[in-house]
């Protein structure tokens, strides 16, 4: 992911205590004009690089260390609704039920894998000019730190307030990766138990009937644009059924086939669904995997424009195309 493909994401620097959004889901603040500063200047996604504070607070080998990033949503909380029973109790036992009781929410967090010196990543943020920043609010990094924070590797970690993530499912790799839209998982072919013939597989772009705001909440700039899922299947229809059939049977917002285009194999499928997914993310918003939200006009016609222009190749010539389903 270049800068380019980052697009409007900025990431902020921090010094805190320590790293735990597994017990404390929320961007915090002791002073109420210090979180309005900071909602004013950051966007929905924005990261915050936490790095471990030089306080006794700290433990001794987090110190100046970069420890993880949270993405941020621009939803206000109190601090009480975001944090486990152990972390208010911890907060009370050391005397600071006080502090950081105004909240930004927290929609995921990765924990950096490696260790790694702040100023390894942000020699200019982290200078003493720029303490005060650090410490109470957020300092901007630069372009270039920017980037070398997106090499760091990461582990995704679950997130206190937010629905639970299984293990499994947990994404790791360079924090640039982790951002960007999953790859499709190439069609291996051959014998198993079973043997697997290649045929026809379809490209096809889903949309949920209501809305981002449905399910990414109320408040981000997603709010009011559609938000559609893109793979590939040899059965669309039978996909569809699949993935609606974690909803239930009256509920009032489902997934609907928006578009689908056969290919004569699965790796002309693949290939597509990986141009595709690359095209999305650079004129749209990727919100992890194949999920992605925009104007559902623009996306209607950049799938089928994506697909107009590869069937010519495919089948030989333009008039042999079929259309768009």
């Amino acid at each position: 992911m270049n800068q380019d493909e980052f697009k409007d994401r900025q990431i902020w620097l921090r010094a805190f205590y320590g790293f735990g959004p597994e017990e404390e889901g929320y961007y915090g603040f002791t002073h109420e004009p210090n979180r309005t500063t900071m909602l004013g200047k950051m966007r929905d996604g924005d990261l915050v690089l936490i790095y471990g504070a030089v306080d006794s607070l700290t433990q001794k080998d987090l110190q100046r260390q970069a420890l993880g990033f949270l993405e941020i949503s621009l939803e206000t909380c109190v601090d009480q609704d975001r944090m486990s029973p152990d972390a208010i109790a911890r907060r009370i036992n050391h005397g600071l039920e006080e502090r950081w009781t105004f909240g930004i929410k927290v929609r995921r967090a990765w924990r950096i894998t490696n260790r790694v010196h702040v100023k390894t990543i942000a020699p200019n943020s982290y200078l003493g000019v720029h303490r005060f920043d650090r410490t109470l609010r957020g300092k901007l990094l630069e372009p270039e730190e920017q980037r070398r924070a997106l090499s760091h590797h990461v582990k995704q970690v679950n997130v206190y307030g937010e629905e639970p993530i299984d293990t499994p499912d947990l994404a790791s790799g360079t924090l640039d990766q982790v951002l960007s839209p999953s790859r499709g998982i190439p069609p291996v072919f051959g014998e198993r138990s079973s043997e697997l013939i290649d045929g026809d597989n379809h490209l096809y772009m889903m949309l949920f009937t209501g809305g981002a705001d449905f399910l990414l909440g109320r408040s981000g700039d997603h709010v009011g644009q559609a938000l559609v899922k893109v793979g590939r299947s040899n059965d669309p229809v039978r996909r569809l059924s699949e993935i609606n059939a974690g909803f239930p049977e009256r509920s009032v917002s489902k997934w609907t086939l928006a578009n689908s285009q056969k290919f004569p194999d699965g790796q002309t499928a693949h290939a597509l669904e990986d141009l595709l997914k690359a095209q999305f993310d650079k004129s749209f918003r990727s919100q992890g995997g194949e999920f992605f939200t925009g104007d559902v006009k623009a996306m209607e016609w950049a799938f089928q424009s994506l697909c107009i222009s590869a069937m010519p190749r495919i089948l030989g010539a333009p008039g042999k195309a079929k259309g768009l389903k």
